[in-house]
């Protein structure tokens, strides 16, 4: 279903509105099925045109995956519409574009359509129905459907009810101020809205604390299972535009087998943690996150936020690109740029990312030589360049963590190697010497700390 109800995690009935479950965004379309005209508004010139690295197809391209990959939605036609200056129009479009649209809309016989903009405004969704007298849909409709579509976890689907409700504060403002003639699920939103009696914002404002709440407590929840496996282990979040690979790196890393990579937009929603060891015997875990997605509005990557918030604290991040993808340049623009506007420091950015250019098997993936980002070319497929990735991610932990070889002489009856051994602090097997063991193990100072209190009375350095 498009607009699939979350009625345990969006439920009005402790407010007494008169009806026991009321879903945010509308569910009048629930069961109906869409052949959709995809239309791209691409600004020709001035402050609202795009940058420079994106090219109008490959988003119009994007655009129609992004419907494609819904269920219940068909992309039947899609086209190019140039506009001047901005797509902040009512109508966007002037008479003869319009017009265009509008035949174009019928020859094709479709039942909907796409813009594909951020989020248009209520004034506009109105003013776009009367137009093309069907259903209108933005890629925060879209991309909200598809994450309700493939959210799996409490987590995952809190965060989806908290980004609805800006969506819906605004445009029951709109409704509510007369400015507005629709009816609600022109709009998107549930015709019980509009015959709310009382403070409905107050509803809202005290339904958001109640998510935000809960979310905070998932999120505890999340974060302590991971620590308690081991508090001193690295964490490596692996990031990127969304169907870069990132679940099948993580899987190439780590062996998950709960891992399934598909070749699907969104495919993964919810952060999955998955540890492995590295060759200096440290442990690290491995995040697997959501991907991230040109031109979303700012209230939809903030509901997301508790799910990233790993990656601000990361010891090392991943940035995986899709050099395969003739848009690649636009997509680590974005990545980069959502990464800034969730709090990662510059400095973090800098020092603790690794750049990874990946799908390299694939026809056409662009060789790149970049001496700043100083990239590693990989095949999650085939498995190409892994093992000088696993060195590099070796390399950041090491740093990241403050870890330092240490070498140790112990007699051979030592109580100290049975702990070594059990702590799994032994990559390489010792060097015997006489009587003794000569071992080289990595350890962070807080380990050295710890190991020192524990055993200097019969530790003996080389």
């Amino acid at each position: 279903m498009i607009f699939r109800r979350i009625s345990q995690l969006i439920s009005f009935r402790s407010f007494s509105i008169g009806r026991p479950d009321v879903a945010t965004t509308s569910s009048k379309f629930a069961n109906e099925r869409w052949s959709v005209l995809v239309v791209h508004p691409k600004v020709r010139w001035g402050s609202g045109s795009a940058s420079v690295l994106k090219q109008a197809d490959r988003q119009l391209e994007e655009a129609v995956a992004l419907v494609n990959n819904l269920p219940n939605m068909i992309a039947v036609d899609s086209l190019i519409m140039p506009v001047d200056y901005n797509t902040k129009r009512k109508s966007i479009w002037a008479a003869g574009n319009l017009e265009k649209l509008v035949t174009r809309r019928e020859a094709a016989r479709a039942t909907a359509l796409m813009i594909n903009v951020d989020v248009l405004s209520p004034s506009q969704q109105e003013k776009l129905f009367r137009i093309f007298e069907v259903p209108i849909f933005d890629r925060y409709n879209i991309v909200l459907s598809t994450f309700k579509e493939f959210a799996q976890t409490d987590e995952a689907q809190l965060q989806i009810a908290l980004a609805e409700i800006p969506y819906i504060k605004h445009r029951i403002h709109a409704l509510s101020s007369k400015r507005l003639h629709s009816r609600p699920e022109i709009l998107h939103i549930e015709q019980q809205y509009a015959e709310v009696e009382g403070d409905l914002n107050e509803i809202l404002r005290k339904k958001e604390q109640d998510l935000r709440r809960d979310l905070k407590e998932s999120t505890r929840k999340s974060s302590e299972s991971i620590k308690s496996k081991n508090s001193s282990d690295a964490v490596v979040a692996v990031v990127g535009y969304t169907n870069s690979g990132k679940t099948s790196l993580v899987k190439r890393l780590t062996g998950a087998s709960s891992l399934t990579p598909k070749n699907q937009l969104f495919a993964t929603l919810d952060t999955t943690r998955h540890v492995a060891k590295l060759p200096s015997g440290r442990s690290a875990v491995f995040t697997d996150t959501i991907g991230f997605l040109s031109d979303l509005p700012m209230h939809l990557i903030t509901a997301f936020e508790a799910t990233l918030a790993h990656v601000k604290s990361a010891d090392v991040i991943i940035h995986l690109r899709d050099v395969s993808n003739p848009d690649w340049k636009a997509q680590e623009e974005d990545v980069v740029a959502t990464l800034k506007s969730i709090g990662v420091a510059e400095n973090v950015l800098t020092e603790r990312m690794i750049t990874v250019d990946n799908k390299i098997d694939k026809e056409g993936a662009e060789n790149i030589a970049d001496a700043t980002t100083k990239s590693i070319r990989i095949s999650c497929k085939t498995g190409d360049g892994m093992q000088d990735l696993i060195d590099r991610i070796n390399q950041k932990v090491t740093i990241a963590t403050k870890c330092k070889t240490i070498r140790l002489r112990l007699d051979v009856r030592s109580p100290v190697i049975e702990w070594l051994y059990h702590n799994e602090f032994v990559v390489v097997e010792p060097v015997a010497d006489g009587n003794n063991l000569i071992f080289d193990v990595v350890m962070s100072e807080s380990e050295i700390g710890r190991f020192r209190k524990k055993f200097d009375h019969l530790r003996k350095k080389v």
